[in-house]
C-alpha cells in the first residue's frame, strides 16, 4: 500500500499531461460532437487522400508547419491524443513543433478506408526524439479518422493510439510506472 500515494499521483499527473484541449469536454464527447458538426464532403477525391498520406509521410519535414497551414480548414476539430483543439493556428502550431523539436518521424500507411466522407488510415509510426536527455525510438501503430470539406481541407482528424507504449513508456521515471501498470494487467489477463 506504500505504493498507493505514488500510483494515485501519477494517475493525475498523465491526466493532466494525456493531451491539452480548447475546452474542458474530454475527447470521446468531443469526437461525438464533431461527428455532427463536421460531416464533410461526401466526394472525397483520390488526389486529397495522396496530398494528406504525403503530408503524414513526410511530418518533421522543414515544411510540415507550412503544410499544416494548407492542409487543414480554419474551422475543424483536430485531436491526436496529445492535444484536442478546433484552432488550425493550435494544429499547425503543433506540428511545426516537431520541426522545432528536432523530433524525426516516419510513418507509412498500411491501409485506406474511404466510406462516403469518412476516410480511414492505418498507419505505423517511428519517431526519433529525446524526452529528458537522451534520444529514444518509439514505434507504434494507429488509425486516423478524417474529413475533408469541399475545397479538400480537413476538418475532421482524430487519431487513435496507444500513447502509453507509442510516447510515455519512454519518459524517464513516468516511462518505468506506465511499463509497471501494463506488466499489472497482463498478470491479471494470464490469471484468467
Amino acid at each position: 500500500m506504500k505504493a498507493f500515494p505514488l500510483i494515485i499521483f501519477v494517475i493525475l499527473f498523465l491526466m493532466g499531461c494525456a493531451s491539452t484541449t480548447d475546452s474542458q469536454q474530454a475527447y470521446p464527447a468531443a469526437y461525438k460532437e464533431a461527428l455532427n458538426d463536421f460531416p464533410g464532403s461526401p466526394d472525397v477525391s483520390p488526389e486529397t487522400i495522396s496530398t494528406f498520406t504525403v503530408f503524414l509521410s513526410e511530418l518533421g519535414s522543414q515544411q510540415t508547419g507550412s503544410r499544416a497551414s494548407r492542409l487543414y480548414a480554419s474551422d475543424l476539430h483536430f485531436s491526436d491524443a496529445l492535444m484536442l483543439t478546433r484552432d488550425r493556428a493550435r494544429v499547425v502550431k503543433h506540428f511545426q513543433g516537431l520541426v522545432d523539436a528536432g523530433t524525426a518521424v516516419q510513418v507509412d500507411i498500411l491501409q485506406t478506408l474511404v466510406s462516403g466522407a469518412d476516410v480511414y488510415l492505418i498507419w505505423a509510426m517511428r519517431a526519433e526524439f529525446t524526452p529528458v536527455r537522451k534520444p529514444v525510438i518509439s514505434e507504434t501503430i494507429g488509425i486516423t479518422h478524417l474529413r475533408f470539406d469541399d475545397a479538400g481541407r480537413v476538418v475532421l482528424h482524430q487519431d487513435f493510439w496507444d500513447t502509453g507504449l507509442g510516447l510515455y513508456q519512454h519518459i524517464p521515471v513516468l516511462g518505468q510506472v506506465v511499463k509497471s501498470i501494463n506488466r499489472r494487467f497482463s498478470m491479471e489477463d494470464s490469471g484468467k
